[in-house]
């Protein structure tokens, strides 16, 4: 990508008001230019069309369009319809970018995709950094092919997608992404909006970049906060379509066997989200750390640093109880939280620990990590592990 090439930063809007500034005064930071930001109101009703305008009004290079509300696949088209640059990208209203992302990200070449990392935010001393676990570099087809095809959307290890389908993590060439948007917009889906453009577009393309940056930073719920495109009644339904659109395009380029697998298990995971709307229902979330196997004062190292790795911290910092030593992630490797840092698993070893204490919820995840343990010569009588699911079907 060319230096001085014209870069159109869209913008999908809907109700954000609160955080709407944060977002759009990170764009007109950026070292990068040119750049011109589409600011697209999907029938906000808040004052989020207001800000909308006034940013409009004061700054050359941004305009806006206000549109009824049809979700963001249609805001995304509609702003790209427009987008006057021959690269695009996407920035979600509730978000924000470090001021050196464009310029970082849009070297010269002639990628057809750019695809960069990014951070979950959750709070001001809660940051983590999702790595994507591929090499830095440039893949032509017959490497994508073989080194980011076979895992992208569903990775056995890490039991979630390997590839960030996240529209906002990656530059596009303007006609590859006007093209899948407008098909995806005909699915008429809430639910895996970005999957359905993401992974089929990597059939497509000839030549990738993978930068090993994270730049975007993005707003996760908070705490127990259930999505509303998984409350709503029709996310089943929503899923199936996923799946479907996804298996027909798989079988167009003629790859649906090889994807079949990953596929499979992305649609299970996705129709068991819907267990968060009943929570008094087959499943029961216990997250309370396992203070019966550890002794007092302890010297323990915590493996895991989702929400339930998050849990054990506070509740060792209630009760004092143990002296956490270190805090390890295999998937996120950046990130603290209550003045715990998260490091890779590699350092377990400059460690000197009576325990190491597993914060996993599930169990075949938590089987692999006692591997990899084991593989370090870790005694079985130093791991702790054990579910905090408990399943009345099977109890």
């Amino acid at each position: 990508m060319k230096n001085r090439e014209l870069l159109s930063i869209i913008v999908p809007i809907y109700n954000t008001e609160r955080y709407l500034r944060k977002c759009v005064d990170s764009i007109l930071n950026q070292t990068y230019s040119p750049i011109e930001i589409i600011l697209v109101d999907d029938g906000s009703t808040d004052s989020s069309g207001s800000l909308c305008d006034f940013y409009a009004e004061k700054y050359e290079n941004i305009s806006t369009i206000h549109i009824k509300n049809s979700g963001i696949t249609k805001a995304r088209l509609r702003g790209v319809e427009i987008a006057e640059g021959s690269r695009i990208t996407f920035v979600d209203s509730d978000d924000w970018i470090a001021k050196d992302y464009y310029q970082m990200a849009c070297i010269d070449d002639d990628s057809e995709l750019i695809v960069t990392e990014m951070y979950g935010y959750y709070e001001e001393n809660y940051i983590i950094k999702h790595e994507l676990p591929y090499e830095e570099g440039i893949y032509r087809r017959e490497e994508i092919l073989k080194d980011i095809v076979p895992n992208m959307l569903w990775d056995f290890g890490m039991r979630r997608w390997a590839f960030e389908p996240s529209l906002c993590t990656k530059i596009f060439k303007k006609e590859r992404i006007l093209n899948e948007l407008r098909k995806v917009e005909k699915v008429g889906s809430n639910y895996g909006e970005d999957s359905m453009v993401t992974f089929p577009l990597l059939f497509h393309i000839d030549k990738l970049r993978v930068i090993k940056t994270a730049f975007y930073y993005y707003r996760q719920r908070e705490q127990g906060e259930i999505a509303d495109y998984i409350k709503n009644d029709n996310f089943i339904t929503n899923v199936h379509k996923v799946y479907t659109y996804l298996a027909q395009s798989f079988k167009n380029v003629g790859f649906y066997e090889l994807m079949r697998e990953q596929l499979d298990n992305f649609y299970i995971i996705s129709i068991d989200l819907k267990r968060q709307c009943y929570p008094c229902h087959g499943y029961e979330f216990a997250a309370v750390f396992p203070f019966q196997n550890v002794e007092k004062n302890s010297r323990v190292i915590l493996y895991g640093a989702g929400l339930l790795g998050r849990k054990y911290i506070e509740q060792n910092l209630v009760y004092d109880f143990c002296n956490i030593v270190l805090w390890v992630d295999r998937n996120c490797m950046e990130g603290s939280f209550n003045g715990f840092s998260i490091e890779k698993p590699e350092v377990i070893k400059l460690y000197s620990f009576d325990y190491i204490v597993i914060a996993i919820d599930n169990y075949f995840t938590a089987l692999e990590v006692k591997s990899e343990l084991y593989k370090m010569n870790i005694s079985k009588e130093k791991i702790i592990w054990h579910s905090v699911r408990i399943d009345f079907d099977n109890g």
